[in-house]
Order: C-alpha cells, then sequence, then structure tokens
C-alpha cells in the first residue's frame, strides 16, 4: 500500500448520503487505502482483543491522526455490513502503536472524562498480547506491564516479582 495520506482530504473521508451499502463500503475502503503507509508506526485494532477486522487488517499508518481517520472510515464500513448482516462482530477499534510483527503486541492510550488533580486530562492504558488462535488473548488494563523474558531467556521468578511490586513499568 502506497503512502496517499496526501492526496485523501477530510470531505472525501465522509461519503454522500444517498449512496448505496456497495459505493459505501467502496469508498470507505478506498479511504482506508490512502491512509496506509507500509511500515508505518501505528494501526487500528479492537481494543478488547487486538484484533484488527476489516478493512484495516494488516494496514499500519504513519501517524496518529492517519490512523483515526481510517479508524472512523472502518467504523462506518462495519456500520454499513451491519445494516446487511445484522450478526456481524463488534470490535471497539482503537488507534494503536505497532510494537512487534504480526500485531502480537497492541498498545492503546485512550483520554478519559476526568482530570488528574494537577488539572492534566487522565487516560488509561490497555496492553492485549495475542496469540496464534483467535481465542488466544490476554488483555491488562491500567496494570504494571512485566518482562518475563530477558534477551536470551526467562527471567528469573524473583526479577518479575521485584517489577510486579514496584509498580512502574521498568522500560
Amino acid at each position: 500500500m502506497a503512502d496517499r495520506a496526501e492526496a485523501g482530504t477530510v470531505a472525501a473521508d465522509h461519503p454522500e448520503s444517498d449512496e448505496t451499502p456497495e459505493r459505501t463500503l467502496r469508498h470507505e475502503r478506498d479511504n482506508v487505502d490512502r491512509l496506509a503507509s507500509e511500515g508505518g508506526a501505528f494501526a487500528v485494532a479492537c481494543r478488547e482483543t487486538g484484533t484488527s477486522p476489516e478493512p484495516v487488517d494488516g494496514a499500519t499508518f504513519e501517524t496518529f491522526e492517519q490512523a483515526e481517520r481510517a479508524r472512523d472510515a472502518a467504523r462506518r464500513y462495519r456500520a454499513v455490513l451491519r445494516r446487511l448482516d445484522p450478526g456481524l462482530e463488534r470490535y471497539e477499534l482503537a488507534v494503536c502503536s505497532v510494537d512487534a510483527p504480526g500485531g502480537s503486541l497492541t498498545r492503546v492510550r485512550q483520554r478519559t472524562a476526568r482530570r488528574r488533580e494537577n488539572g492534566l486530562p487522565e487516560s488509561r492504558q490497555t496492553v492485549t498480547l495475542t496469540g496464534e488462535g483467535c481465542d488466544e488473548w490476554l488483555r491488562v488494563e491500567n496494570g504494571p506491564v512485566v518482562h518475563l523474558a530477558g534477551p536470551e531467556a526467562l527471567l528469573d521468578d524473583e526479577l518479575v516479582t521485584r517489577q510486579l511490586e514496584s509498580g512502574l513499568d521498568p522500560r
């Protein structure tokens, strides 16, 4: 997928309301393709499972803003599909950073409506680790992220325990 994000305009992101479902689906898929960039730093995935459904499966995006626009296009695409097939699986799509090949690790940071004591917006971070099978996933929300393996071997239980007790991301 060539980087054609600059060719798209905000107006091009929203099809006319009188379009047929087929034209809307094609339009939203084209939006995602236009925004996609091979080797981009961001992706769109379900914040619950880490799954990237059609039309964003396998796509990456250079900027967070491009990924947001692709997420919105994917939501519109899936809404049209859901009108045609009410049983279509639902995903809560979010923008995430691409950390590992194959999308096995997904991090999503979302702003909440609350504010911290210092006035800054509060956010929540969700990390989802997926396996090879569609039912293999682990999600951690606002919890400490610990490393279980070092460069050459699994870490000793004592080192993992220290990471958990510290409450800090050891990176």
